[in-house]
Formats: C-alpha cells, sequence, structure tokens
C-alpha cells in the first residue's frame, strides 16, 4: 500500500522553549544533508511538534525511513495516509487500511491536535468505529489488536497511520557545539562518539598511529569506524586526524618509572588533543574511559591525566560497565570492527605493572628530563594527516 507522507515526532525538541525553532532548524537541515540523493522525491513541512516528510515519489518511503530513523533528533516517525478533515473520508480511509492488512482485531485512536475541529477525540472516535466495523469483519480489542490505527487531525489536513517506527532519538548534531573524539580503535571510544553525537555535539576524530608497530590495518580499522559513526551525524562532513605518535613513543621509553609510561603517554595524549582543539575550535575532549576497567582509568589515574587538559573532559560511558558498552557497540555496528585483531599504539606499550595509583608529583617527575614539548610542536607541525569523511567516501585532505 502506498503512503504519502512521513510524520516525523520531535521527541525531546518538544520541551525546547523559545530556542526550540534552532533544534528544528539543524534537525531539518540534518535530514537535507542525509537525503540529499533523494532531494527530488519530497518535500519537507515543519511544524511546531511535527515535521512532515511528504513524498513525491512513494516507492522511496522504505529507503528515506531507514536513513531518517537514524539521524539524532526524533522520538518516532509513521509512515501516513493525507486525507481531507471530513469523517467520511477519514473512515473511508480507515477502512482501506483495514481491508488491506486484514486483521482479526483492530483498536483505533484518535488525537485532535487542532482544537478548534467540532467534534473531541472521543467523539470522532465514537462515530468512525461503527462505519469501519459495519465495512469490515474485524472487531474491536482495545488490549491487544492486531493492528492499531491512529488517527490525527490537524488544522488543514488528517493523518491516518498504523505504526510508530521508534527512532535513534537524542538531539540534532550541531545543536551542542563541536568536541574531538579521542579515538582508538577499541569498543569503547566508537560507543563514547556516538553518545556524544546523540546529545547534540557534533565531532571531530583523533587517532595517536606509531608505525612500524601499529599496522595500515589498524589505521584502515579505525577509518571503517569513523564512516559507521558518520552514519548517525547528518553532517555533510567529519574529519578523522592521525596523528603519527613514533617519535613522542620512543622518547617516552626513556623515563626513569616504566610503570608510569601509560600515564605518561595519555597526559601526552591529552596535551596534543587540547592544541589540536583549539586549532580546530572544539569545545571539549571526548574519550571512551570507563572507570576502574584498566590500569590508566582508576580514578588516581584519571585525576592525574587530566590535570593537563585544560578544556573539559566528557567521558560518556565512566560509569557503564563492558557488558553495557558492547552491547551498545553491537547496536550501532561498529563491535565487530573494533575486535578485529589489530592493535592500537597503547596496547602495544603497556608495561608490564602499569601504576594503577599514581601521583601528579612522580608523575611530572617522569617528564622533567624529556623533550617533549619540542616533539609535540614537531608532531603539530609536520606529523598529521586528516582524512575526510562525506557520506560513503573516505580520502586524504589535500
Amino acid at each position: 500500500m502506498n503512503f504519502d507522507v512521513i510524520l516525523v515526532r520531535y521527541g525531546e525538541l518538544t520541551t525546547k522553549g523559545k530556542n526550540r525553532n534552532d533544534f528544528t532548524r539543524v534537525l531539518v537541515n540534518n535530514i537535507k544533508n542525509k537525503l540529499r540523493e533523494y532531494e527530488k522525491q519530497y518535500q519537507l513541512k515543519k511544524e511546531f511538534d511535527r515535521l512532515f516528510i511528504e513524498l513525491l515519489d512513494p516507492t522511496v518511503s522504505q529507503p528515506i525511513i531507514n536513513i531518517v530513523k537514524n539521524v539524532f533528533g526524533s522520538s518516532s516517525l509513521s509512515l501516513a495516509k493525507r486525507v481531507d478533515r471530513d469523517l467520511t473520508t477519514i473512515a473511508n480511509c480507515a477502512i482501506t487500511l483495514v481491508q488491506y492488512y486484514q486483521p482479526d482485531t483492530f483498536k483505533l485512536e484518535v488525537r485532535r491536535s487542532d482544537k478548534t475541529f467540532p467534534l473531541t477525540s472521543t467523539e470522532i472516535k465514537q462515530q468512525l468505529a461503527p462505519k469501519i466495523l459495519q465495512q469490515t469483519n474485524v472487531k474491536v480489542d482495545v488490549h491487544h489488536p492486531v493492528l492499531q490505527i491512529d488517527v490525527e487531525i490537524r488544522h488543514q489536513f488528517t493523518y491516518v497511520f498504523i505504526n510508530k517506527i521508534k527512532t535513534i532519538g537524542g538531539l540534532p548534531v550541531g545543536i551542542s557545539g563541536r568536541g574531538l573524539v579521542m579515538l582508538s580503535g577499541g569498543i569503547d571510544s566508537p560507543v563514547a562518539a556516538f553518545l556524544t553525537m546523540k546529545r547534540g555535539m557534533n565531532v571531530e576524530y583523533l587517532h595517536f598511529a606509531t608505525p612500524p608497530h601499529t599496522s595500515e590495518e589498524a589505521l584502515e580499522k579505525v577509518k571503517t569506524l569513523v564512516q559507521k559513526l558518520h552514519h548517525y551525524t547528518g553532517q555533510n562532513q567529519q574529519r578523522l586526524h592521525v596523528v603519527n605518535f613514533s617519535m613522542l613513543q620512543h622518547e617516552l621509553m626513556h623515563i626513569p618509572d616504566a610503570s608510569y609510561r601509560i600515564t605518561i603517554m595519555r597526559r601526552m595524549f591529552y596535551r596534543i588533543a587540547n592544541i589540536l582543539a583549539a586549532k580546530w575550535n572544539c569545545q571539549a575532549i571526548i574519550t571512551g574511559e570507563s572507570l576502574g576497567q584498566v590500569a590508566s582509568q582508576t580514578i588516581e589515574s584519571i585525576n592525574v591525566i587530566n590535570t593537563v587538559s585544560p578544556l573539559p573532559v566528557l567521558r560518556p560511558v565512566l560509569c557503564f560497565d563492558k557488558n553495557e558498552i558492547i552491547a551498545i557497540a553491537k547496536e550501532i555496528d561498529t563491535y565487530q570492527t573494533s575486535i578485529l585483531p589489530f592493535e592500537d599504539c597503547c596496547s602495544l606499550f603497556v608495561p608490564k605493572n602499569p601504576v594503577t595509583k599514581p601521583r601528579i608529583a612522580q608523575a611530572e617527575f617522569q617528564e622533567q628530563n624529556l623533550m617533549w614539548q619540542e616533539i609535540i610542536d614537531v608532531i603539530i607541525r609536520k606529523n598529521i594527516k586528516t582524512y575526510v569523511i562525506d557520506r560513503d567516501e573516505i580520502y586524504e585532505e589535500s
């Protein structure tokens, strides 16, 4: 059966006050970006509490639904028939739906968005239901219906639909500023990026590589993860910045106490991330740290590492256990890529007995004879490659 409208519900956006238009404007732009290949096959109409995607070609309804349901900023959507507001026309549309789907039982729900309509929702239902029952063999079941028909009466038209498809929720990406995700290639950091974007923050990605110790396959794995995450953004482009950390990695091998190696390494990551975040107008650093998961993620380690970051550090999965993180990774299709056996620079240089309760003074002592400031300066100027993610393509920025 052909439907002519996709009705999109704003969800959380309806709780916004005077700035609601800012949120809906970003959502509309993001949806348009994701639907570029269908731009001649639909039209968008925005109302106070709904977004209507009017289908000029009903055959593209399913691919459009598959895209829109994964754009952050709405709570649900429905394929609908748009009809006039007289009850006979509405009843005929509902009867057509029952005859098409042939359920044993049905339930009718009516929402009267236009309060000037002369009948209440209950009165409308009382007039429509008998017409449906007279013209079909279906029975009413208000508790467990096979088919639920929803009628929404608005100022110009009535929309009749049979299902609510849950969408990804959250806030439209771009409404909450920009952050820099430290993306390792493991399970946790892609989930952290996803959850950050779900709260409306657009992100850039920062990955540390140590060639030849880390392989080209490890880099391809990270590129694949970024492409999968880009699927959810609604933004035209995102960027992945790959830092060649080898020079600084070799310098860190000279610290007096090897147990501090990962602590110092992560302090260097944060220093580089802060410099680059300022350069790229990012307002926060995002990591996949989960409290107590590994030695560098104890509260003592997080505190010592965090002291070098002037920018706020967001940790979306901090209080998630591993199984919870894995469940989200599977849901967003990053898990199988994350577990590919290509190691990142952290896992390759973990000392035998990493410190779990480091002290700031001791960390600073480990760094005092290193040439880290000079090396970071070289890294920033010469050792960064940037890749652009544009829809299904990824290419090196010239």
